[in-house]
């Protein structure tokens, strides 16, 4: 009776064993997972914080200068137009008076007192993300940069910047308010990380960051 009694209980530990398994070893993956994203977060905010800063002390990063410091800054994560990563460099300001005077010759136009683009450069993958806030050109993707190999830019006309709505910033008043005349940089970076992903645990395959200078 003894043995019996031993050997169902070490059948039940067993099974018990078992089943935690499949609890454990799902959360132990998701774990792996989060960590080895948390630590390219950091990574990634230190190139958006870098970057930005370079960008509002006037780096131009539609030249092959430009765009190779910014290639070299995130060469780890395979900034090219078919690799894993992009960078959206972005400036934002709000659409004023002098805006629409610009425009039209009056003191009113569709977007004034918004915040809008006068610019979008794009580096790396651009056709798997686009900014947060929107991509200011009509047909809703940067064009190639001429010259510049993985680059894509835009300049925001005077008419886009009074009138259109694909001009407008959207959802960038709930990050930062902006008062008529300023002028701010943002650089975004996305990081596909499809290796890293777990289904119904890791969520999006995808670290994001962004600096605002």
């Amino acid at each position: 009776m003894r043995r019996s009694t031993k050997r169902k209980q070490s059948g039940a530990t067993i099974i018990e064993f078992t089943l935690s398994l499949a609890f454990m070893i799902p959360l132990l993956i998701g774990t792996f997972v989060f960590g080895f994203r948390l630590v390219q977060a950091q990574q990634i905010d230190q190139i958006t914080r870098d970057l930005a800063h370079m960008y509002s002390r006037g780096v131009d990063f539609t030249t092959v200068g430009g765009a190779g410091e910014a290639e070299s800054l995130a060469n780890q994560f395979g900034l090219t137009s078919s690799g894993q990563a992009a960078l959206f460099f972005s400036t934002i300001t709000l659409a004023s008076t002098a805006t629409c005077q610009a425009y039209n010759g009056t003191n009113s136009c569709t977007n004034l007192g918004k915040a809008i683009f006068t610019q979008q450069v794009g580096i790396g993958n651009v056709s798997s993300n686009a900014s947060a806030f929107g991509t200011p050109t009509s047909s809703g993707s940067l064009p190639a940069t001429t010259g510049v190999s993985n680059d894509y830019s835009t300049n925001v006309s005077t008419t886009g910047q009074a009138n259109n709505t694909w001009a407008v910033a959207n959802g960038f008043s709930n990050v930062l308010t902006l008062t008529s005349g300023q002028v701010v940089f943002l650089v975004e970076m996305y990081d596909n990380t499809p290796a890293l992903s777990v289904g119904g645990i890791s969520g999006k395959a995808l670290v994001y960051s962004r600096a605002i200078f």
